[in-house]
């Protein structure tokens, strides 16, 4: 157990990211009258604290000695500066509530299913605070980062190995993963949010916000669905079946990954370029846009499903007609054509290098990948429909495809932020498929991690198609 007197700073870093995002979440969409409590706390959550992150970079770029309650002061005078807005706001707002009797039958079975989330997590954070197992790869990729800071009180460089063989006495530090040392620092920051509050970097309740991620999430899954007009008891049986997937409730109890904060960042980024299609108000648009860049932030992964989510974005904005989309497409198709024969290179700032040319394609930060088909049926169908990972999801998936296609669902152009699904479930496709990391796909290494970033959206995407004309 940690010591009293952390018990304070404990609360803070649990709770004040969480109220500043909410607090800040509710004054962008309350403008859209189209917003409900359970997407202010849920999507609240991941803003405030990439906001906290944020706030953390901007301290030490000032100079300033790594402080927790210095950096809580700032999150706090940031929550207080809604206060001055509300004051002199001159737009009135509403919020979106249900405005229907729901059965008492349901409400019944949805009491059931909350009790068995309840009962879940209860264990969950019972195996997370007594801690019998750590995560091999967070504590080789992503935690040695927030002890060096902790213990430096300032974000110090990591660079390669052999920059730092070179220079031995720059003060900058280095990962034995050579890739490891460029990962974005988002990740080791929320780490290190936690180990400022407590003052120990070696202890479990520095990583309890993996297990808040998925109930924040399942918050704003069910938020949004019912604001989509999803029936009550659809969209509890959605969070039901997100939040006992086996494997987002290993991410939570072998906390330190990033993948369930990329999953997450994705499927609200998803929910809310769903909204913007359907509102076209600037405020949906503009948490997409947030929720891009915190994706991009998490992971080298996150990059290219932020761009996806952007492309997305920009689709909705255009609004093009489909012969126009239909011209653009064969555009890409000429040209990523000519790509494989002649070779194309785009130098995009920040993202890194773009191109293609015989055979290798360059991905920005991600790195080249030679283009080579290897088959990996057999591990995805293996995790698919054998192992234990994603319970009864992907059963249930065919089934609905099948629905869809009598329906004539799929015969039509996907709406954007089915697009977006697709995009990322291609995008992990293709990583295992045609790249040298097929490996992982064999081994089951980093197979499961990746196929976790699409899911949040993909549920969300299929109990979309039990909504209902009316709000419910």
């Amino acid at each position: 157990m940690i010591e009293a007197s952390a018990a304070p700073g404990l609360f803070v870093a649990l709770f004040l990211p969480w109220l500043c995002g909410c607090i800040w979440v509710r004054w962008l969409l309350r403008r859209t009258k189209r917003c409900n409590a359970f997407i202010v706390l849920g999507q609240g959550y991941f803003a405030g604290m990439f906001l906290t992150t944020l706030v953390i970079r901007l301290w030490d770029l000032a100079g300033s000695y790594l402080n927790f309650w210095g950096i809580a002061a700032v999150m706090a005078c940031i929550a207080a500066l809604r206060v001055l807005l509300l004051i002199v706001r001159t737009q009135p707002a509403g919020m979106q509530s249900a405005n229907a009797a729901i059965p008492r039958w349901q409400i019944a079975v949805a009491m059931l299913l909350l009790a068995l989330i309840a009962w879940r997590y209860l264990t969950l954070l019972q195996e997370l605070l007594l801690r019998p197992l750590f995560a091999w790869d967070s504590w080789m990729n992503w935690v040695p980062k927030a002890i060096v800071w902790f213990h430096s009180g300032a974000l110090v460089n990591f660079i390669s190995p052999e920059a730092w063989l070179q220079y031995p006495g720059s003060g900058a530090y280095t990962l034995g993963n050579r890739q490891a040392t460029f990962y974005p620092i988002t990740v080791p920051l929320i780490q290190l949010w936690g180990m400022l509050a407590v003052g120990n970097w070696d202890h479990s309740t520095v990583y309890l916000p993996w297990l808040m991620a998925p109930l924040a999430l399942g918050l704003a899954l069910f938020g949004h669905l019912r604001l989509a007009g999803v029936p009550f008891l659809f969209a509890v049986i959605a969070c039901y079946l997100l939040l006992s997937l086996p494997y987002l409730n290993v991410h939570s109890v072998l906390a330190g990954y990033a993948d369930i904060w990329v999953a997450s960042a994705f499927g609200l980024a998803v929910c809310a370029l769903y909204e913007w299609r359907q509102t076209r108000h600037w405020a949906w648009g503009a948490l997409l846009l947030v929720l891009a860049l915190f994706c991009s932030e998490l992971k080298e992964p996150g990059l290219v499903l932020a761009m996806i989510l952007v492309v997305c974005g920009a689709r909705v904005w255009f609004a093009l007609k489909p012969t126009v989309e239909l011209a653009l497409l064969g555009l890409v198709g000429i040209v990523l054509a000519l790509a494989l024969v002649i070779g194309i290179r785009v130098d995009v700032p920040y993202l890194g290098q773009f191109g293609l040319q015989g055979g290798v394609m360059e991905l920005g930060r991600l790195g080249q990948f030679e283009l080579e088909f290897h088959d990996v049926s057999r591990p995805f169908l293996k995790s698919f429909y054998v192992m234990i990972n994603w319970n009864l999801l992907w059963y249930l998936l065919l089934p609905y495809a099948l629905y869809r296609i009598f329906r004539g669902g799929l015969t039509r152009i996907p709406p954007d932020e089915v697009l977006a699904m697709l995009g990322a479930i291609a995008f992990v496709g293709v990583i295992f498929v045609f790249s040298k990391y097929y490996v992982a796909a064999l081994n089951y290494v980093t197979l499961n991690r990746a196929l976790l970033y699409p899911v949040p959206a993909l549920i969300f995407c299929i109990f979309l198609g039990f909504k209902q004309r009316v709000y419910l």
